[in-house]
């Protein structure tokens, strides 16, 4: 009976899967159209033909918020889009100024995009005109796109200023470009075009909101367009700040513009003395081994240096002493001062804009973890008088620096101190301080700027200020980064007492290392120079050139003046290991060879190659725009196809590239570059194995996430930051709970509350997502405990696993471990696993879910139907649980074929006796339709959204009441 119910359950799903999957039987949802024409870093078509920009950034934001779904359509220029608009051929215009007029023919939403300002622009070298210098633009031929509102705006500027100026109309922005390239203009005025604009700005003014202006027929999309701002503004008011910093701030390749007055002291000004705190690691130090000053801030004066051709003397003291002599004018200039402008006045100093936004922490004993009645501060600092001001019924302890702070505490002198996150991050990394744990502040800010004394030229202020407006946020994310490892200095004795064993080890090491060195220098003795030569620079095996010559190539040639641009290339051969398996390692050597010969005859003048390890090689390229490497690239690949062919081997050998477009930004790091590249290589391998991909902002925002992410993960871990939230499960006929998903967050003391989709994809990648999911799990046990004790309901909770425990013999019993230490009883816990992740490999998971039944877990199949082999797994894997994939309530629901196929699934489902929860329900009308089609269980926004632990458990609270 058991057999038959199985094949009639495959029979019918395979039926109305294939019904579900004709293109025709789904009805297409309407599609926004969104107007598009090309306007700097708002909108811009990539030359990959994507459509890129903050417009569509902010676009995707909004479809991810409301599911609006949308249609690009290229309008050509500004003008037509209008047209096209108001007569209802685009329902979307973005990058739209609010006027009157147009408020009658078109409908404004709520809420701007971003407020945006009108510029006058020209060509970068033209040296006539200077920021600020209003008077030489008088007679200037001035571009401008007719029917913008950019047109009075420049009217009332020119009017304020008595200027005359020639404005000639054009009908779109790129011909108008086009003649301030060709000189046919001296400027254009127009909104600011971004950080990739490759003219200089010298005149900024009207700033004003710009809107996505919406079809005047189409109310509907408008109310749409409203509720996705309003929840993308409640979630994150700076939502578009950040999107503004991202596309429109200052570039790191732009320099500041200075008016005649400030370039006039820049040629005259001595050097400036500037003091700086050293006990203020990482943002400021002096190096151990050079005695010069060092850190973040170090870097950002370097950087200033570096734009301005101002040299400072930095002085090291202590805080308020620098501060006494700032003010006194004995010094020009103090690095970094915490605070805001309201304390310039009492400290008779100026202030730059912020150049560095950090958190304050709360330092205290990991034993210790209530009492807060004694205080530690530094000496000096304003925020020592924040903390000081909002405590005046505690103790106040004040020391030198932060370090005799921390030894406070640790001495259990006091109970906790305070500094800058940085600063404190920075040294409980130091093993004297383990016991001490620190915790981020909403109650303070420590936002850092440059002081500037009152008696010091005034010029000094308009330079550093406008410096530090050009110093991108990205580039202090490095500074940040490179920065944050501490560099504690260890006494020999301190060493060998915290690490007997790893000294003896270094000593042997150090011993065989000698012995090592000794031998290899007799037999360079013993070998020719010229081989020596080949072995240092060559590839054995291809004759390339290896790692070590192509990074001394490179800087060799990136560094002559008449070279152009480049773009560096990191690919492997995708086939290569299946080849070497399949037909011997020889066979493997001759490929290896043969794609060496090919690149060798691809490459030309003033453009490298080499193989630096395996199937890798590397790349340096003239860079003649993406159509021109696509297309050299797919040569080469021919060429491997063909030998290939003569090879006899059965199938084509395809290569992934990553590119990464070398800039000035970078100097000479090759390595840098090569490690771009080779992350947008194994991003292409990710996404499907595009033969080519280049590195991107994205790539570089994701990376830097990732990288203080991973370093992040273990004191995360043991400090709690990463802990479950809890989404109810419904019984849809009377919205009793019937239990709950447990889902990861991590409160990250700096980016606050991170969702699973930001943290879990790179630590799957690594491995270390075993970790989160046995601490999410503990978590979990340790809460059911609590409210076992405390007499609140007790409902089956499921926790999510990755694959990667599926390869692991041990998991269920380490599971089994964990539940028995919490008195949990195994039937109350339910271990989901993706459909995606069984098809890994059903084998292992198969076998981990028999053992995790016998131990009496619940399993459940996750994301089921979201396009994977369904019939398959459920014919082989008995699990209690099928979840059915939100897809299918949020997507299909509505239609009559979806409901044929997910009726199906939920009566031959509950046939094997196998429980069915739909994910993803949202609204009462999707909550009717599936009881109608048998299911009763669910979970989704309409009934819980995922809640922290304390707001579940008042949940649970009123249901006893």
């Amino acid at each position: 009976m058991k057999i038959f119910q199985l094949r009639a359950f495959l029979l019918v799903l395979t039926t109305v899967f294939c019904l579900f999957s004709c293109p025709h039987a789904q009805a297409k949802e309407d599609t926004v159209r969104v107007g598009f024409f090309e306007f700097g870093d708002y909108m811009y078509r990539a030359r990959s033909g994507q459509y890129q920009g903050l417009i569509f950034e902010f676009l995707q934001e909004i479809s991810r918020t409301t599911g609006m779904r949308y249609k690009v359509v290229d309008c050509g220029n500004w003008t037509r889009s209008l047209q096209m608009l108001e007569r209802d051929q685009i329902d979307l215009l973005p990058c739209v100024f609010y006027t009157p007029e147009r408020a009658k023919k078109m409908l404004f939403p709520t809420l701007p995009l971003v407020v945006s300002f009108v510029t006058i622009s020209v060509r970068e070298d033209d040296t006539r005109y200077n920021f600020g210098d209003h008077a030489a633009l008088d007679g200037m031929r001035v571009g401008v796109v007719a029917n913008s509102k950019n047109v009075p705006a420049l009217e009332a500027f020119i009017h304020e200023h008595g200027l005359h100026m020639i404005l000639t109309p054009y009908l779109d922005m790129r011909s108008m470009l086009q003649a301030l390239h060709n000189k046919e203009l001296d400027g254009i005025g127009v909104s600011n075009l971004g950080k990739h604009s490759p003219f200089r700005v010298v005149a900024q003014f009207s700033p004003e909101p710009f809107y996505i202006a919406v079809n005047r027929l189409k109310p509907q999309i408008l109310a749409r367009l409203n509720e996705g701002l309003e929840k993308i503004m409640l979630r994150n008011p700076f939502y578009g700040e950040a999107l503004y910093g991202k596309y429109l701030s200052a570039n790191i390749t732009k320099a500041p513009v200075f008016t005649p007055d400030e370039q006039s002291y820049l040629r005259q000004a001595g050097t400036i003395t500037v003091a700086y705190d050293p006990t203020w690691p990482p943002l400021s130090y002096k190096n151990p081994a050079t005695q010069e000053f060092s850190g973040v801030i170090a870097d950002i004066f370097q950087r200033i240096h570096q734009m301005t051709g101002l040299n400072f003397n930095f002085v090291a003291m202590h805080q308020d002493q620098a501060l006494s002599m700032v003010t006194g004018g004995e010094i020009d200039v103090l690095c970094a001062l915490p605070g805001s402008y309201l304390w310039d006045k009492k400290l008779q100093v100026r202030t730059t804009r912020p150049y560095l936004r950090t958190a304050v922490a709360q330092i205290r004993h990991r034993n210790n973890p209530d009492q807060t009645q004694r205080i530690a501060l530094q000496r000096g600092y304003l925020l020592s008088e924040f903390v000081a001001e909002s405590n005046t019924d505690k103790t106040i302890n004040y020391y030198a620096t932060l370090e005799d702070c921390m030894e406070a505490v640790l001495n259990n002198e006091v109970d906790v101190a305070y500094s800058n996150i940085h600063t404190a991050n920075y040294m409980v990394k130091n093993s004297r301080y383990a016991g001490l744990v620190i915790s981020p502040m909403d109650s303070y800010s420590s936002d850092l700027r440059v002081a500037i004394s009152r008696q010091a030229d005034p010029r000094i202020f308009a330079v550093l200020d406008k410096s530090l407006q050009f110093l991108p946020v990205e580039q202090i994310d490095d500074f940040v980064l490179k920065h944050s490892m501490p560099k504690h200095e260890t006494t020999l004795r301190e060493f060998i007492a915290q690490y007997p064993l790893g000294t003896f080890s270094a000593l042997m090491l150090l011993f065989l290392t000698i012995t090592l060195l000794m031998g290899i220098s007799l037999a360079i003795k013993s070998s020719s120079n010229r081989r020596i030569q080949m072995l240092l620079h060559r590839d054995t095996l291809t004759g390339l050139s290896n790692l070590y010559k192509f990074r001394q190539d490179c800087a060799s040639l990136l560094g002559r003046a008449n070279t152009k641009g480049h773009v560096m290339l990191f690919g492997d051969i995708t086939q290569f290991k299946t080849i070497n398996d399949q037909f011997g390692f020889s066979n493997g050597d001759e490929l290896l060879c043969a794609y060496a010969d090919i690149l060798r005859r691809n490459v030309a003048e003033n453009e490298l190659c080499a193989r630096i390890s395996a199937d890798m090689y590397v790349l340096l390229l003239r860079d003649e725009g993406w159509e021109n490497l696509a297309t050299r690239l797919r040569i080469m690949g021919d060429e491997l196809d063909i030998w290939r062919k003569k090879q006899d081997m059965p199938y084509k050998i395809t290569t992934v590239y990553g590119a990464y477009t070398v800039s000035s930004t970078e100097g000479r790091d090759v390595q840098l570059m090569l490690d771009l590249a080779n992350y947008a290589r194994r991003e292409a391998k990710r996404n499907g194995g595009k033969p080519l991909l280049f590195y991107d902002e994205h790539m570089r925002q994701e990376a830097l996430l990732h990288q203080e992410l991973n370093g992040r993960l273990e004191t995360a871990l043991k400090d709690g930051e990463i802990v479950p939230w809890f989404q109810a499960k419904v019984d849809m006929r009377t919205g009793a709970i019937i239990g709950s998903e447990a889902l990861a967050r991590w409160n990250h003391p700096v980016h606050g509350l991170l969702m699973p989709g930001s943290f879990i994809p790179l630590f799957e990648r690594n491995g270390l997502v075993i970790d989160i999911d046995l601490h999410i799990f503990e978590a979990v046990c340790k809460t059911m405990q609590s409210w076992r004790r405390r007499n609140l309901p007790l409902h089956k909770v499921s926790c999510n696993f990755s694959r990667l425990h599926f390869d692991r013999p041990e998991f269920p019993l380490q599971l089994a471990q964990i539940a028995e230490r919490y008195s949990i009883p195994h039937d109350m816990l339910e271990v989901e696993i993706t459909e995606s992740a069984i098809m890994k490999n059903p084998e292992a998971a198969w076998l981990r879910l028999i053992q995790l039944k016998q131990f009496g877990f619940k399993t459940a199949i996750d994301d089921f139907g979201s396009g994977y082999s369904s019939l398959g797994i459920v014919q082989m894997l008995n699990a209690d649980v099928i979840k059915i994939d939100r897809s299918f309530v949020q997507r299909d629901l509505p239609g009559q074929r979806a409901q044929i196929v997910l009726g199906s699934i939920i009566r031959l489902a509950l046939e094997l006796e196998m429980a069915v929860v739909c994910e993803g329900v949202e609204t009462a009308d999707q909550a009717a339709i599936l009881m109608r089609l048998g299911c009763f269980k669910a979970q989704g926004f309409y009934y819980a959204m995922p809640e922290p632990e304390h707001e579940f458990e008042a949940r649970l609270a009123m249901l006893v009441a």
